[in-house]
């Protein structure tokens, strides 16, 4: 880790070395920080309370050339320090590889920035897909097509990672899990359908997990956005879920409500989550959040209200 720290302090300097050298380099800090108070009423534990800083980091995105990007992120909330560190070359206006530790291009909620996400954690079954590695960050390649017909523009990505969660000792195996999506976007709506495929070595067979997801907007200020996934756990069983979200803009506030299910296997009974929240935007870069999460388990019905303040750097 002191290596990496290192190795990060390293690129600050060479990037503001470079910065003021060539004035054709572009070197930009960015952050986030989200500060959170979270009250659990049907916990009986102690504490059912605590104010918690929910996320914090930094990072630089620097510009080489027209077609020469990088981008280095930190947490340090998160053992392993670093979330991002990837180089990104585009070759021309249509094709564009990303070499790095980066997001695989898998589901909707999971690719969107924590800047952007709906309400102040994803849904557990898009958490479930990360921690089994169908999602989220890892150590590899995206080759990226980007084009447009007519009023629609098409992105299409495809990745090889590693399959170990971005692990930065390396691959512990030759195998390597590969991911693939493809994007409709249109100004009213946008559809996406992905996919991804990794390596089981009990098994000594490749396990699949494929989503489809979509938002549109309804009306004015009206958005309505959903998800589906499915993907094999291990040899004997599937999981999967799903969720279905409304969102309400109404001059600086936004006002949502979202239902979600997850099956720890699809031959079982689900697990049900309930939210709602409302979002106050007095400025660009200040976000005031209050959301409400049910969450119905055999029976079982648990709630958790947060609010927080989400600042962007």
């Amino acid at each position: 880790m002191r290596v990496m720290k290192f190795i990060f302090l390293l690129l600050v300097f060479l990037n503001a070395l470079f910065a003021q050298e060539n004035s054709n380099i572009v070197v930009n800090a960015f952050g986030f920080v989200q500060p959170i108070y979270e009250w659990q009423p049907t916990n009986d534990q102690i504490p059912n309370n605590s104010f918690l800083i929910n996320r914090f980091r930094i990072g630089l995105n620097s510009k080489f050339s027209n077609w020469v990007k990088t981008e280095i992120e930190l947490d340090p909330l998160d053992k392993n320090l670093i979330k991002d560190a990837n180089i990104n070359f585009e070759l021309n206006q249509y094709l564009s590889l990303s070499l790095g530790r980066q997001k695989m291009p898998f589901s909707r909620e999971r690719l969107t920035s924590v800047k952007n996400i709906q309400y102040f954690e994803r849904t557990k079954v898009v958490k479930e897909f990360d921690d089994l590695a169908y999602a989220g960050r890892d150590i590899g390649l995206i080759a990226s097509l980007n084009t447009k017909v007519k009023t629609i523009r098409i992105s299409f990505s495809a990745g090889i990672f590693n399959g170990n969660k971005g692990d930065l000792n390396g691959d512990y195996n030759n195998s390597k899990t590969y991911v693939q999506r493809l994007e409709l976007n249109h100004k009213d709506f946008s559809i996406g359908i992905n996919s991804a495929q990794k390596f089981d070595s009990l098994t000594s067979k490749y396990f699949v997990a494929n989503g489809f997801d979509f938002e549109v907007e309804l009306i004015n200020n009206l958005k309505f956005s959903s998800e589906f996934l499915i993907g094999r756990k291990n040899a004997n069983s599937l999981l999967g879920g799903e969720y279905i979200a409304l969102e309400y803009t109404l001059d600086k506030f936004i006002f949502g409500v979202r239902f979600s299910q997850f099956y720890s296997n699809i031959k079982k009974k689900s697990t049900n989550y309930f939210e709602a929240k409302t979002d106050y935007k007095p400025a660009k870069t200040i976000k005031i959040s209050l959301n409400w999460l049910g969450e119905n388990k055999s029976s079982k019905f648990n709630n958790k209200f947060v609010i927080g303040v989400s600042y962007v750097l």
